[in-house]
Parts: structure tokens; C-alpha cells; sequence
């Protein structure tokens, strides 16, 4: 965190709305219109205070690694100022007077957006209107600045107190006091999620650094908050070069899901598993001892994680295979929000076995008590609860509980 607070001080890093176009362009991690698709009309219209004679204000479209100019104009004698273009879909654009001076829009098909602003604080307007998702980000981006600033007077209480005997114990304090500060931060950004999961806004959300370095969201360490963005904005804007962005960084993702560090070791074959009691989605405790004297797959997964969903087809047709020779699946959600796992639940149609949760993903108590390191994971345990194989799926499975059951 002293890295944290030491790069915080450092002049000219790009955060929406500060100097750099270019790392803007790649932070966020926005896309293009794709042709052919129907385009519907929006307006950028407003009055720049003090714009001086013949200035003109541009509009360019962000796109990977680029910027491309959609239209410019110039500014009126008053101050005042309209363009018009069309977009199929949510798309991302700078508005600015010069490269120094710049405001990042989200616009939807249709809108009307009229802005006042300063010459020269282009990127922060004293009004908006037209766009609720620019306003948001405006939003967070207020939010951001006094993080920041906050940020920043640590930096400064760390570089007078150099050369002091007392700089450890200053360093802890500060350091605590980032950390802090941070989480707070993060608290809040979550919030912003959450309320625009299913807006292009999720998609600059996830993709913005706390400082250079240190990214917001670790799509590592949280892969579910891309996974569900993913999911969300594919089915509504399959043909957008963003979301076909953040489709094919989730693809990277799917094959293996970390969701913590092994602490107490996993099981091996004749190990007797230890017993689970969590809550099912209507709130009572399900106990895994009590499917004692069946053949049971205790399966570890999440409703936000691809490669879990992609084998519940197959448990489906081993369930129906085998239930009545008594087979039967105890699976463990390492989801955190209720209505994704029960809806999974619901979409997969996996109802006709047990479900338990305590929505605490990574901090789960299973984590640390089943050493468990990704997702998908399970075992497969004999009717006195003792390991007969360890993580199988896809023909694995099939084969081995045709080999159980075929020998009965």
C-alpha cells in the first residue's frame, strides 16, 4: 500500500477526464459502431462559456487504441453549439475543444444532450441533461477526484516525514489510512455497479485503474463482476465492438476460475469428507451427511462461472441416469448475490437435487476447508462418505458412474 501511496502524488496519470486521450482510449477499452446495423439520430448540443473566436468543438468516437472523428463544429459568437450523428446502440464519445479539455459521453440512440461548460473545463460541466449514463459516470468520476485528493495529501505527509527516525511507524499510519481510503472507494464503486449492470457503464466501470497499476476490479481476483457484465450486455448488444471486447478478455478467463489459496489440502481417494451444513435457497440448512447411503457428487461451482454452467447439462442427464439407483448431487455455490443462483438454478434445471450457499464466494467456509483453488471442482463419495474420485466431469464422470453402478 506505500506503492499505493507514493504513485498516488505523481503528476499526470489518466483518469476519465484528465490529459491523456490515448491511455483513456485504452483504460476503458471501448468499440465501434458496426456498419450496416440501423442508426438512429442523437443530438450533443449546449453553450461553452468564454470559447474564444472561430474555436470549435469536436466529437470523435472511442474506439480500441483509437479515436475516430465523427463531426466538429464551430462554436457560435454566444457560446452555443449542436451536432447530430446516429448510433445503432450505447456508444462512447469525447466532446472536447482541445486535447487537453475533454468529456466522456455515453450515448444512447435518441438522446438529446445539451451541456454548459467553461472553456477549459469541458471535462466537468455545470450542467447535463439528456444522458442518465454520462451522468453517472460524471458521477463517479467526482468521486474518484477526491480519492485522489485524499491520495494525495498522504503523499505529501510521506515525503515531509523523509529523513525522520519516526518514518516506519509514519508509513504504517499512512498506509493504513490508504488502505482505507481505497476500500471505502471500492465499496462505493461496487454500488455503481451493481445499480448499471446492465448498461455500457458496467463495461468503463470495470476497466478503471485507483491509480496507474492498480486496477479497480481484478478481473483475477473478481472474475464474476465480468462474467455477469459479459453475460448481460452479449444478449443485448452482440453486434457491438465493445461488449465483443469484454466477450472475448471473458473468454480468457473460463477455462480456470481462482477462487482462493489452497490452507488445509484437499482429499484423496478412501479420505472421509468433512461435512457441509449450509443454507438452501429457501433458508433451511441442508446437510450433506444426510444423502448418506446414496453415491454422491458434491459439486463446488457459481452461476457467474462459464465453464460450471457448461457441465450442468451433464450432471442433468447423470442425475436422471442414475437418481433411481441411488445416485445423487449436493452442489456448493460460491455465488454471492441470491436471485444469480437461484436463477441459474432455475435456467439449468437443476431444482430436483440439493443446493446450499452462504454467498461469501471466495470467503466461503468451504474455500478454506476443502483447499479449494478454482471452480469447477467435486467429489465423488461412496454411501458411507468416503472419496471414490476427485474433480470428474464431461465423459470422466459418465464413465466412472457407469463403472459403479453396472457392477451392483
Amino acid at each position: 500500500m506505500a506503492y499505493l501511496i507514493r504513485r498516488a502524488g505523481i503528476s499526470g496519470f489518466c483518469l476519465t477526464g484528465c490529459n491523456s486521450l490515448k491511455t483513456l482510449a485504452i483504460i476503458i477499452l471501448l468499440a465501434a459502431l458496426t456498419a450496416g446495423c440501423k442508426r438512429n439520430g442523437f443530438t450533443v448540443s449546449g453553450h461553452i462559456e468564454g470559447a474564444g473566436k472561430d474555436d470549435y468543438i469536436l466529437l470523435r468516437e472511442v474506439k480500441p487504441n483509437l479515436l475516430e472523428p465523427v463531426d466538429s463544429v464551430i462554436i457560435g459568437r454566444d457560446g452555443s453549439f449542436e451536432i447530430r450523428s446516429g448510433i445503432p446502440f450505447p456508444t462512447f464519445f469525447l466532446l472536447s475543444i482541445d486535447s487537453d479539455d475533454f468529456l466522456t459521453l455515453l450515448v444512447n440512440p435518441g438522446d438529446k444532450i445539451n451541456i454548459t461548460a467553461n472553456a477549459g473545463s469541458v471535462s466537468s460541466p455545470s450542467m447535463l441533461t439528456g444522458s442518465e449514463a454520462t451522468n453517472v459516470m460524471l458521477g463517479f468520476r467526482r468521486e474518484h477526484d477526491i480519492v485522489i485528493s485524499e491520495l494525495e495529501k498522504l503523499t505529501k505527509a510521506y515525503n515531509d516525514s523523509i529523513g525522520s527516525d519516526r518514518l516506519p511507524l509514519i508509513m504504517d499510519s499512512l498506509d493504513r489510512k490508504a488502505a482505507g481510503i481505497v476500500a471505502d472507494f471500492r465499496e462505493r464503486a461496487m454500488t455503481y455497479l451493481e445499480e448499471n449492470s446492465g448498461s455500457m457503464v458496467s463495461i468503463f466501470l470495470l476497466n478503471q485503474q485507483v491509480v496507474p497499476g492498480l486496477q479497480l476490479f481484478d478481473p483475477a481476483k473478481e472474475p464474476d463482476l465480468f462474467y455477469r457484465a459479459d453475460s448481460l450486455l452479449y444478449a443485448l448488444y452482440p453486434e457491438s465492438d465493445m461488449v465483443l471486447d469484454l466477450h472475448t478478455f471473458v473468454a480468457g478467463l473460463r477455462r480456470s476460475v481462482t477462487v482462493g489459496n489452497e490452507t488445509e489440502g484437499s482429499f484423496g481417494e478412501g479420505d472421509l469428507l468433512p461435512d457441509i451444513a449450509l443454507t438452501g435457497p429457501d433458508g433451511d440448512t441442508v446437510m450433506l451427511s444426510a444423502l448418506r447411503g446414496s453415491i454422491v457428487l458434491v459439486d463446488f461451482w457459481a452461476a457467474w462461472c462459464p465453464p460450471c454452467r457448461e457441465e450442468n447439462p451433464n450432471l442433468v442427464t447423470m442425475y436422471d441416469t442414475y437418481h433411481h439407483r441411488g445416485f445423487d448431487i449436493y452442489q456448493v455455490s460460491l455465488d454471492i448475490r441470491k436471485e444469480d443462483w437461484t436463477e441459474a438454478i432455475r435456467k439449468d434445471r437443476l431444482g430436483r437435487w440439493k443446493h446450499v450457499s452462504d454467498l461469501r464466494y471466495r470467503d466461503s467456509e468451504v474455500v478454506k476447508r476443502f483447499g479449494l483453488t478454482e471452480i469447477p471442482y467435486n467429489y465423488l463419495i461412496d454411501r458411507d462418505g468416503r472419496v471414490i474420485a476427485v474433480n470428474l466431469r464431461g465423459d470422466m464422470l459418465r464413465k466412472k458412474l457407469g463403472e459403479l453402478f453396472n457392477r451392483q
